[in-house]
């Protein structure tokens, strides 16, 4: 049984791809809602032919659930794929320059059945170039690093050393430049959870912080009550303040290494899909290098970022002499430590 890929990267590095049973017919499915070519269960053992699937007034809820995502409700229809979507689908399909354009319906337009005909584009289609589209990728300048078509070897790389990537890719998946790829991406992998596990402790510390100084500060109140009762407000909103400040640099730095190790995970799952491929593999590596090169620095960047202010609350050993200054009792002080 063949399943498919989709040829294009944007779609590999934003979507992740499902294999899903819609309605009697065993397809390989990604959140792209791209087409795909359905095998009938008459060629998987055991199973009947695909029929359509209709979903009557009583169960109206249950039959519009996202066709990509498992039990989630179904808020658009695309008519050109033929699928229902959830919210989040709907985001990631007008985002993809191929599906973009597709008409959605909403609310009581959507239909309330399931299309078992829906076709998506094959795993193996060729690979176009940019330059002369109708031409496909057969050949590699290793003078510019560039892939190319034959047009462009006779306009561009006339002088250069060619090689034929059907004949160089053969073996590529035991090469050293796609094995030091994989490496790479592990590498990444690995500081991405180091990074989460830094950022991830670093807010337990704050919290702590907080809740700590905060005590001091309340115990100090009980000496000079009076004085207190002025300043108190303005001392907790200091510390939480710098508490949120920091707290929201961590967050941040969260979201970025979860968006570093989805896009990691994909170009991995891409590439060993592609193993079996060598012609594909080759290019994909070659295409892949700059933007694993990317992530590498930008996990780099989180590491470096990573860690908290470390501040308490000053005690004034002073105050009874300064009880009516206008900044008495207590001040916030950063301590000198990590830095985020």
């Amino acid at each position: 049984m063949n399943l498919f890929i989709v040829d294009s990267l944007y779609i590999l590095i934003t979507l992740l791809p499902k294999i899903l049973f819609v309605s009697g017919v065993y397809v390989s499915f990604d959140i792209s809602c791209f087409f795909i070519r359905p095998v009938a269960m008459a060629e998987v053992p055991g199973r009947k032919s695909p029929t359509a699937v209709y979903a009557g007034p009583a169960d109206i809820s249950k039959s519009l659930e996202c066709h990509i995502c498992d039990n989630v409700t179904a808020t658009a229809y695309c008519t050109v794929c033929k699928i229902h979507l959830c919210t989040r689908c709907v985001h990631n399909h007008n985002k993809v320059p191929v599906t973009k354009s597709h008409k959605l319906l909403t609310g009581s337009a959507m239909p309330l059945f399931t299309d078992s005909s829906v076709l998506v584009t094959a795993f193996d289609q060729p690979e176009h170039c940019p330059d002369h589209q109708k031409e496909e990728i057969k050949f590699f300048c290793t003078k510019h690093t560039n892939l190319c078509c034959v047009a462009c070897t006779v306009v561009k790389h006339q002088s250069c050393n060619i090689e034929y990537i059907p004949d160089v890719s053969k073996e590529f998946a035991s090469s050293e430049e796609y094995k030091k790829l994989v490496e790479r991406i592990q590498d990444i992998e690995r500081l991405v959870a180091q990074c989460q596990a830094d950022i991830h402790r670093c807010k337990d510390t704050l919290d702590t912080i907080s809740k700590d100084e905060i005590e001091i500060f309340l115990s100090f109140k009980a000496e000079i009550i009076a004085f207190l009762n002025k300043r108190e407000a303005q001392i907790l909103t200091e510390i939480q303040r710098t508490r949120d400040e920091d707290d929201s640099i961590l967050q941040n730095l969260i979201t970025q290494s979860e968006s570093i190790k989805i896009t990691t995970e994909e170009i991995k799952r891409k590439l060993h899909a592609l193993e079996s491929n060598p012609e594909r593999l080759f290019i994909w590596t070659k295409r892949f290098q700059d933007q694993v090169a990317r992530l590498q620095t930008d996990v780099e960047e989180i590491q470096k970022k990573t860690g908290y202010r470390k501040y308490e609350v000053q005690k004034d050993v002073t105050v009874e002499a300064v009880l009516n200054s206008a900044t008495g009792v207590a001040t916030v002080e950063d301590i000198p430590g990590i830095e985020l």
